[in-house]
């Protein structure tokens, strides 16, 4: 039984809509996905691949293929998912929206610092009306 407030508890919650900064194939042949959004600015969660995010694009329906997810920063640790198998549209590229799914109560303040001077998360909450 899952009881995570802001997780499971409550249903689908937290989106993050985050934009591809670059896409490239590794010598090894992989192809590898690179967001504006990694784990050291919200992310954190990827760590060990524990909890494995869904992706939505604005290019769904186009053929997929497997991706290495990564983020933007320097840090070579900064990556999203190496070993979960993650198929995305082959016509992604720089410039493309995409939106991580039932991201949880904590996503932004994982990114409450600016790491390697990339900005928080901004929140935007929506719901109902309070009286």
């Amino acid at each position: 039984m899952v009881v995570e407030p802001g997780r499971a508890l409550v249903g689908s919650a937290g989106t993050i809509h985050a934009e591809v900064v670059g896409v490239r194939t590794a010598p090894d042949g992989r192809r590898w996905v690179y967001l504006d959004i990694g784990r050291y600015n919200g992310m954190a969660e990827t760590e060990n691949e524990y909890i494995a995010y869904r992706f939505v694009t604005d290019r769904d329906g186009d053929p997929v293929d497997e991706a290495v997810v990564a983020g933007p920063t320097c840090d070579g640790d900064d990556v999203l998912y190496q070993r979960t198998r993650v198929l995305l549209p082959t016509t992604l590229r720089a410039g493309d929206r995409v939106r991580i799914l039932d991201t949880g109560a904590y996503t932004a303040s994982y990114s409450s610092v600016s790491f390697n001077g990339f900005p928080p998360l901004t929140v935007h909450v929506s719901g109902a009306e309070r009286e």
